[in-house]
């Protein structure tokens, strides 16, 4: 099983992790995000301050997806200024999050996160916040924060993110050298999700079969 060892081993793994995974969470929130506040939201939309703030996100949306950082970035500070508390302010800081962990600036991912663990009044948003802020903290080797954060979002008895909880927790437990418990979270993992290639190879690496 890999360890990462170093700082940069860390980031590394945590970058390959978004890549792999984050494009899906963040840009599923924007499909969703387009759905609740889409072409019903703008028919309704009765303000100049309204409007505005939806043209600000969807320039944000814009901006990520061409990887115009700085102006993704200067987009989403805005927002968040102008619009605290809203739910354009919310959904662009997560995506401002990949936009940090993909610039090695996870101290700034880490602080939008907990920012909208703070601000958000959406449970399924603050338990999806709080997975990527366990990671994140793992990037960072805050291995007893993480793995503390972790366990709080598997005891909320919340089935669609117990598999991703216990799978980050075996993560945690393999930087923290304690394999037979990263092996028990991967298990658990492997009984409450649908079959994961990776989630297999991280069992085979641990010297666990197949058998589900």
């Amino acid at each position: 099983m890999e360890v990462y060892l170093t700082e940069e081993e860390r980031l590394e793994a945590l970058k390959r992790w978004w890549k792999a995974n984050a494009s899906s969470v963040v840009w599923g929130i924007a499909l969703g995000i387009a759905v609740i506040v889409g072409w019903g939201a703008w028919k309704r939309a009765q303000d100049e301050k309204s409007l505005l703030a939806g043209t600000l996100y969807q320039q944000l949306l814009d901006a990520v997806a061409n990887k115009q950082t700085d102006a993704a970035v200067q987009l989403g500070e805005r927002i968040d200024k102008q619009f605290p508390g809203s739910a354009y302010a919310t959904y662009g800081k997560l995506f401002l999050v990949r936009l940090k962990v993909e610039a090695d600036d996870l101290a700034g991912a880490k602080t939008l996160l907990q920012q909208v663990i703070a601000d958000s009044k959406d449970e399924k948003i603050v338990q999806i916040a709080r997975l990527r802020l366990a990671e994140v903290q793992l990037g960072l080797g805050e291995t007893e924060a993480a793995l503390k954060l972790a366990e709080s979002i598997s005891g909320k008895g919340s089935p669609e993110f117990a598999a991703l909880s216990e799978e980050l927790k075996g993560d945690i437990y393999i930087a923290m050298n304690r394999p037979e418990e990263a092996r028990a979270a991967y298990l658990k993992a492997r009984r409450e999700s649908q079959p994961s290639p990776l989630l297999e190879l991280k069992l085979t690496d641990l010297g666990t079969t197949a058998t589900r």
